[in-house]
């Protein structure tokens, strides 16, 4: 009988009430912030396959090129799980091959800096040969020599948010929704860039 709420649940909506950020609507507007640049030619490196969020991720990244009629190239869709090795192996093979990409999204930032520090190994210049994209807005995010361009989640809104609807169950009220997103915005920083011609 203790009141729980779920913030950015695993599986999604349940019969607890939930708060999460927009994993669909960023990562469609990472996609198409690099689709405005001018790349054709955008990578993915997805996240765990269990995680509800992780899949918004890759619908939002395959929707804005269906979008903007890009085919999706599978040899440019790698999964990193949040894991650091199988993430710069991913990185790896994505950006080794002749037809690599111009550009990538990752589904979290930790993953972008990651391919980063990979295509830095291969010799490739960020942003210059290969734009970067990451999501949530970490800290790390902005300490590196370059900030990274991302998706930011509002995290303090999230807490407060899981907080209200916490406190407003232990007083005996109900909640007016019971599943809250709460929408992401694109930070644009010095990792994305037009595509080399």
């Amino acid at each position: 009988e203790i009141p729980v709420v779920a913030v950015d649940p695993h599986t999604g909506r349940a019969d607890l009430p939930t708060v999460e950020s927009d994993s669909f609507g960023g990562a469609l507007a990472a996609t198409r912030h690099l689709i405005d640049l001018g790349h054709r030619r955008i990578g993915f490196l997805a996240g765990r396959p269990d995680l509800r969020s992780a899949g918004l991720r890759d619908a939002g990244y395959r929707r804005a090129l269906t979008d903007a009629g890009i085919p999706i190239d599978p040899s440019l869709i790698g999964v990193g799980r949040y894991e650091l090795e199988a993430t710069r192996e991913s990185a790896r093979i994505m950006l080794s091959g002749d037809a690599r990409p111009t550009a990538v999204f990752a589904a979290n930032d930790l993953s972008a800096i990651a391919v980063i520090d990979v295509a830095h190994q291969l010799g490739l210049r960020v942003p210059a040969d290969l734009s970067v994209v990451g999501f949530d807005d970490v800290p790390e995010a902005t300490r590196r020599a370059l900030p990274l361009t991302t998706i930011q989640q509002p995290m303090r809104r999230l807490g407060a948010v899981a907080a209200e609807m916490v406190f407003t169950l232990l007083s005996g009220g109900e909640i007016d929704e019971m599943n809250v997103i709460l929408p992401t915005r694109l930070v644009v920083r010095a990792t994305t860039a037009a595509p080399p011609r």
